[in-house]
């Protein structure tokens, strides 16, 4: 329904954006996490009305260099993996 990652997904519960219940018997360790969709929509809809409103918290430059260049890193990475397959070919 969402497209909301298992580890986003846990984050927001633990912050207390989405509600949820686990469903287990009595004793066990596992069970069925539910999601209380409503919460899911309200915290949407709190980002969409930030995002229009311009009150949506920047990224950190020294985090955004970090992620930058680790992408740079990583094509360059990809590039002569490829590279190197089609010399091998």
């Amino acid at each position: 329904m969402f497209n909301i990652g298992r580890t986003s997904t846990y984050t927001h519960i633990e912050s207390g954006d989405f509600r949820s219940v686990v469903l287990r018997k009595r004793g066990c360790i596992k069970g069925k996490r539910l999601i209380f969709v409503p919460s899911v929509r309200d915290w949407i809809a709190k980002q969409l009305a930030d995002q229009e409103s311009g009150d949506v918290q920047k990224v950190d430059p020294r985090l955004r260099a970090i992620c930058k260049e680790a992408n740079r890193v990583m094509r360059e990475k990809q590039k002569a993996k490829r590279e190197k397959e089609q010399r091998a070919a």
